[in-house]
């Protein structure tokens, strides 16, 4: 946040060079970032291709290899010597001797890389190349002794030859199974241990850059082969190469191992389900892609030092109209109204702008003299009307009569022993005195209700017989804050135009509920209505008040519904007051309406 308020104190000068700057940057960055992403997945797909290319052809040299063992062992396991020593069930003291030599004619002849060969018979008797020197058949150390007569071709990974007469190197085994030639029945097994030297100059020969290599890892990820021969024949995971994260699926993926990124890749053989592995480093093969990251932050550089040196001499030249207009403004907003900018011929924007604020002062200028004196004139204006007409509206609704009067009636009829008169001038005097007494614009709506009572109350007096009068007003609103002396204007009006018509055969109802968060308090009269063009002619006389138009408001007839409508709109404003129902032969309903907060409501 401090950061923030800071860089907002900046002038737009230095905001320029920084946004410029930015800008320049976030945009080298981001070429510099799809570059890279771009050339690494080019770079990728090229290693994935050379190395698929190399790693197949390796993996075909295999194929072949041990193809070549097979077909070239087919006419020694078909030999007369290997078939009756195999079937027969007692052998004589000379028959090794033959067997040996015809392992080694087979060796001299082939692959002269072979370590020793075994002839294993169903009875488990081992017979090998060497053992006539050593005298010594002990091979349980081999991973095939253990291993039941094998009827297809089964290859053995790189282990320890540590028989007697091995050197202890590392060796494949190639198991191949020998079959009667008369009654085609299982009679033994031929294994052959090679060493890796033709391995290792095929591995040898294929290069990935200049320290890429090949290695090769069993199913059960076992080294067959590796550069590093002490590694041969041991699990991954007791190698260096136990934090390499091997590639699924015969994919390429780039990791970090050993401190360096490297491109690893794996085919797999489908004939001995082994994974042949190139590993190179990728910066051998993505040199041109350092290149182009160190052109990158050249330009970088580049375009730092020309923005730094540029745009400010640049930003000056745009920035300096801004701040003359600037401290113009700033003379505006003191008062200063007689300012103006020079203006200078164009049509760039900053010339525009200069126009535009000198229109823009001298309008000000002219509207702030004209409203200033049609505000003075306004103001005074309103003032007189608003107090005349409320000095109108009291003398309207203020009696004339004199309620002391009216107490000196009260107590001769009290001596007189008249209680119907007594009670008539007390009544009226309490009307007249609630009239006359202004102490606030606002009373509660129980104090309107007393007040329309004892008014009522004359009324009964004056139309015993027939006259009816009701009062529906629930407790919860009595404590509602309404316009003095709203109530009995009202029923007065009633009384004039509905009750006396009827000669006192009439019912008033006085009812409140809420709308919402609007009081409602109706007035209603079962007298004969109103024709619709007169409701219509008072209906406009309303809603002209609510618009704060007074025009002829003296010369209308009925004061009362204006009066109090009048009242109410200059308290609480155009959407309240006086409104009307009326229904023809049937009666009339005037409801009066006040804003209503729901706190003001009694529980």
């Amino acid at each position: 946040m401090r950061r923030l308020r800071s860089f907002e104190r900046l002038s737009i000068r230095t905001k320029m060079v920084i946004a410029f700057l930015s800008v320049s940057i976030v945009s080298v960055l981001l070429l510099a970032f799809y570059s890279h992403y771009y050339y690494s997945r080019a770079v990728k797909k090229d290693f994935v291709n050379i190395s698929y290319e190399a790693t197949n052809r390796l993996n075909y040299f295999l194929d072949y290899y041990f193809k070549e063992f097979q077909r070239s062992s087919s006419s020694l396991i078909e030999s007369a010597t290997i078939q009756n020593w195999l079937v027969s069930k007692e052998h004589a003291a000379g028959d090794s001797d033959d067997i040996d030599r015809e392992l080694r004619r087979y060796v001299a002849l082939n692959f002269p890389e072979i370590q020793n060969m075994f002839l294993i018979s169903r009875s488990q008797e081992v017979v090998s190349i060497r053992q006539s020197f050593v005298g010594n058949n002990d091979y349980s150390s081999q991973p095939w002794s253990s291993l039941p007569l094998q009827s297809t071709k089964y290859i053995i990974p790189t282990h320890l030859a540590d028989y007697p007469g091995s050197q202890g190197e590392g060796v494949l085994s190639i198991v191949l199974p020998i079959f009667d030639i008369q009654s085609v029945e299982l009679i033994g097994n031929l294994v052959i241990d090679i060493s890796l030297t033709e391995i290792h100059q095929a591995f040898s020969r294929s290069k990935l850059g200049q320290t890429g290599e090949f290695f090769i890892l069993s199913d059960n990820d076992t080294i067959v082969y590796h550069a590093n021969h002490y590694w041969n024949g041991l699990q991954r995971s007791q190698t260096g190469l136990a934090g390499l994260n091997l590639p699924e699926d015969q994919e390429a993926t780039i990791q970090s191992f050993q401190g360096k990124d490297y491109l690893v890749a794996t085919v797999i053989s489908a004939r001995t389900h082994w994974r042949i592995i190139s590993i190179v480093p990728f910066e051998e093969m993505a040199g041109e892609l350092q290149a182009a990251t160190r052109s990158t932050l050249i330009i970088l550089g580049l375009i730092a030092v020309f923005i730094m040196l540029i745009v400010p001499f640049l930003s000056a030249k745009f920035v300096q109209p801004i701040l003359t207009l600037k401290n113009l403004m700033r003379q505006v907003a003191g008062g200063n109204l007689s300012v103006r900018s020079v203006s200078v011929p164009g049509m760039d924007e900053f010339q525009q702008l200069n126009r535009s604020f000198n229109i823009m002062v001298s309008r000000l200028e002219e509207l702030f003299e004209t409203n200033t004196t049609l505000k003075l004139k306004d103001v005074q204006s309103q003032l007189m009307q608003k107090e005349a007409l409320i000095k109108a509206l009291q003398n309207q609704i203020n009696p004339h009569l004199l309620y002391n009067s009216l107490g000196i009636i009260q107590s001769m009829a009290y001596l007189e022993e008249m209680p119907m008169i007594e009670k008539m001038a007390g009544n009226l005097a309490d009307v007249y005195r609630y009239t006359a007494r202004f102490s606030g614009m606002e009373v509660t709506l129980r104090e309107e209700i007393i007040h329309l009572q004892k008014y009522l109350e004359i009324i009964h007096v004056r139309f015993p017989n027939h006259f009816n009068s009701r009062l529906y007003v629930h407790e919860k609103f009595q404590t509602c804050p309404v316009v003095k002396l709203i109530l009995q204007p009202i029923i007065e009006n009633a009384v004039k135009y509905a009750v006396e018509p009827m000669e006192g055969k009439g019912t008033i109802i006085v009812s409140a509920y809420d709308d919402k968060n609007v009081l409602v308090v109706e007035i209603a009269d079962n007298g004969t209505g109103m024709e619709s063009e007169m409701l219509r002619e008072i209906e406009e006389k309303l809603n002209r008040i609510s618009s704060q138009d007074m025009t002829n408001y003296y010369e209308s007839e009925s004061l009362g519904l204006l009066n109090v409508h009048t009242r109410l709109v200059l308290k609480y404003g155009s959407g309240y007051g006086v409104h009307i129902d009326s229904f023809v032969g049937r009666g009339t309903v005037v409801s009066l309406r006040m804003p209503l907060l729901r706190d003001q409501l009694k529980a």
